[in-house]
This record gives structure tokens, sequence and C-alpha cells, in this order.
């Protein structure tokens, strides 16, 4: 070849490349731009619920609110079962299928799987009637609540594991002007409702996302989504044995008070502790929302050995998330007054909400600070370790809520739920840094 020859193709391949990192390029910003979109979606979800939440602290009894509350504890548990066993393998499982026909079929089944479970949630929380202290109707409306709530985690999560994260964006659009509309007519024919039909109203609101998701993503063969089968689910039960054990001990961990206060003094000695939680409602649903949109992406960068951008990602993150929520505390500290007149005065005023605050404050910043490297070890399928995490975490959640609530009061059990979120942060710290070693 002589050199003029050789200098074009030069030239050639150089224009490819190019080409090749400008195409390269602006799919990258195409996608970015989706998950702001709907990272966006999710806040204003969020917000909704921040506001819903302010609005029935002052606006409904507080027997009532710490029902409210408890069914939202039930929904979440329902979620990370869902979670566990369905939607993260399918985010985690199907994303990285390069075959069209192996993936419809992986999908069909995890969806048979997550309607059996839905329907199951129901069942139990119908058995339950003849047994509960609270009337028959509010335990029908709290299980279909749950059963609902548990479906639009997985219906969520299909979004993302396409890689259509603006599908699951309409569909956190649509629930929360669904909820509004229905919650504003509820508010302005019953002030005070009961609390089962705020929980109906937001069942509705989520069932109606449910169906636009699918829609979007699935168009007139939605309904065959149904059509699967348990073949091939035992393969993915071996390690989502592990993620569910992770999952239920985790939020056991972060909910023990709950449990054992709402069982031992009823609803109205958790409701305080509730009501405090409520400030730091969007953060963690903004940290659960970044875990459901980069394990897929996680997952496909390990299996191709990039380890170092996942590396790199948990580490921008961790420190964005600690930006963030030392922002959020100075914010509150400096409006506490305030706040605590408009919040807290009307029905918990003889309560120590400013202690409760601060503790809700610190168990939030150590969630944020593990959250990264659970969603890298989830990416990992390194589900064994999280579980193990999660239940020594539980364990001593158990034990320390169970004492400082016998020798002292309901809001210094949150003192029990901190040290059990900084011992998970230390833990899966280590974990994550060998498990990447091992990998690299």
């Amino acid at each position: 070849m002589n050199s003029v020859s050789l200098l074009a193709s030069l030239q050639s391949s150089g224009s490819r490349l190019i080409n090749s990192m400008q195409g390269i390029t602006i799919a990258r910003r195409l996608i970015s731009a989706r998950y702001t979109l709907a990272v966006g979606a999710q806040a204003l979800v969020s917000g909704f619920h921040f506001l819903l939440n302010l609005v029935l602290v002052r606006q409904i009894s507080q027997y009532d609110y710490g029902t409210f509350a408890f069914a939202f504890v039930l929904a979440m548990f329902a979620q990370a079962i869902n979670n566990a066993l369905i939607s993260t393998p399918l985010t985690v499982y199907t994303p990285v299928i390069k075959d069209g026909d192996e993936r419809a079929r992986q999908e069909k089944m995890l969806s048979f799987v997550n309607m059996i479970f839905c329907a199951g949630l129901m069942i139990v929380g119908l058995m339950y009637v003849p047994f509960s202290q609270l009337d028959s109707n509010t335990v029908i409306c709290i299980s279909l609540f749950v059963a609902v709530y548990a479906a639009r985690q997985y219906s969520r999560s299909f979004g993302y594991a396409r890689l259509r994260p603006l599908v699951t964006a309409a569909g956190d659009t649509t629930y929360m002007l669904a909820g509004i509309t229905i919650m504003a007519i509820l508010l302005s024919v019953k002030p005070e409702p009961g609390v089962g039909y705020i929980l109906l109203a937001l069942a509705g609101a989520n069932l109606i996302a449910i169906i636009v998701e699918n829609i979007l993503l699935h168009g007139r063969a939605a309904l065959d989504q149904i059509k699967g089968n348990w073949n091939g689910y035992s393969h993915i039960w071996e390690q989502s044995r592990w993620a569910l054990a992770g999952a239920v001990t985790t939020l056991l961990m972060g909910q023990a008070h709950s449990l054992i206060i709402v069982k031992s003094q009823g609803p109205e000695s958790f409701a305080p502790l509730a009501a405090g939680a409520v400030l730091f409602g969007p953060v963690r649903v903004a940290l659960m929302t970044w875990q459901n949109m980069v394990k897929p992406e996680m997952a496909m960068a390990l299996s191709e050995n990039r380890f170092q951008e996942v590396r790199s990602q948990m580490k921008r993150t961790t420190i964005l998330m600690a930006i963030v929520m030392t922002g959020v505390v100075i914010a509150l500290a400096i409006f506490w007054p305030w706040i605590d007149a408009f919040l807290y005065q009307k029905r918990y005023g003889g309560e120590p909400m400013a202690m409760i605050v601060a503790l809700w404050a610190a168990i939030t910043l150590c969630s944020a600070s593990y959250t990264p490297m659970s969603a890298a070890l989830q990416a990992l399928k390194n589900f064994r370790a999280l579980a193990m995490g999660s239940i020594y975490a539980s364990v001593l959640a158990a034990i320390t809520v169970t004492a400082l609530l016998y020798f002292h009061s309901p809001e210094a059990t949150l003192l029990g739920i901190l040290m059990a979120e900084l011992f998970l942060a230390v833990f899966m710290l280590r974990v994550v840094i060998q498990s990447m070693r091992r990998q690299s």
C-alpha cells in the first residue's frame, strides 16, 4: 500500500472512529436525559406523598395516622419481598439476555410469579379479617392497598429493565395526578376521612398507573404477560432466596420499632415516630429510585468487566448523597420552629418531636451511605452477603429496640435503629470492597 492510500485509509478510519464516538456521546446524553426525567417524575410522586402526609398529620386523629403509617410499613414489606423475588431478578437478569425470545420468556415467567404473589397478599389479608382489632372494611382496604403497592413495584421495574425509564416516569406522573384528583375529591366530601378510604384512594391511583405502564410497554399484548408459568424460576430462586432474606431483614432492621410498638402499645404510640419520619420520606424514595435505575446499568457494566466505572459511580453517589443529607439537616435546623409550629403542635405538642426528627436524620444519613454499595452487591448477585449483613443488623435492632422500649420510651427505640444502620453500613463497605477485588 503506497503512502497516499495509507493516508486515505487512516483518514477514513479516523472519521469512522470520530463518528462512532460522537454517536456514543449522543446516546449517553439521551440516556442521561431520560433518567433525569424519570427521577423528576419520581420526585413528583415523592412530593405528593410528602404533602399528603403533611395534610394527614394535621387532619386525622393520632390513632388513624398511626394505622395509616403502619399500613405503609406493611406495604413496604410486601414491596421488599416483591423486589427480592421478582423485580430485582427482572432488572439484573433480563437486560443482559441477547436473545429476544428468551428474554420474552423470562419476562412472562416473572410476570406470572408477580401475579401469584400479589394475589397471595390479598388472600392473606382477607384471612386476617376475623382476628384483627380493626373493622373488617379497614382491613380489606389495607390488604388491597398492600397488594397493589407491591404490584406497582414490579411494573415500575419493568420500565427500568427494558431501559425505558420514560415509561416508569409516565406511570409515576399518572399516579401523582390520579392520587391528587381522588384525594382532593375525598377530602372535599369528607374533611376527616377514615383511614380505609385514604388507602383505597391510593390503591386506585396505583392501579391506574400500572395499567398505563403496561399499555406503554406491551401495547395490546399487555395481558399476554401473565400467560407464563413457573418454569425456570427454580434457577432464580437459588439466588433470590438470599435476596429475600436480605430484603426482609433489612426492613425488619429499619422497622423493628414500628412492629414492636404497634403490637405492644398500639398505633397511637407509633404515630409520633411516623410523623417525625415524614420529613425524610422524599429522601428515602429518592434512594430507592436511584437504586432501581442503576442496577440494570451496573449489571451490564460488570458483565463487560467495567469495574472501575462501577467503583467511580459508587464513590460519586455516596459523596452526593452525603452533601444532600447535610443540606437537608441544615434546612431543618434553620426552619425547625416554623415546622414544629405548623406540623406538630396541633396533635403532637406533648411529644419530643425535635429529638425524634434528629434521630431520623441520622438514620437516613446512614441509609444513604450504603445505598450505592447495596446496588453494586445486587448487580454482582452477591445476595448472600447482603442477607447475612441485614440478618445480623435486624437481630441487633430487635434486641436494642425491645430493651429501649422496656426501660425508656417509644422515641428512644430510634437509637436502636440507628445502631443497626451504622453496623450495616460498616459491614456492607467491607463486603463490597472484597467483592470488587475478587471480580477484578
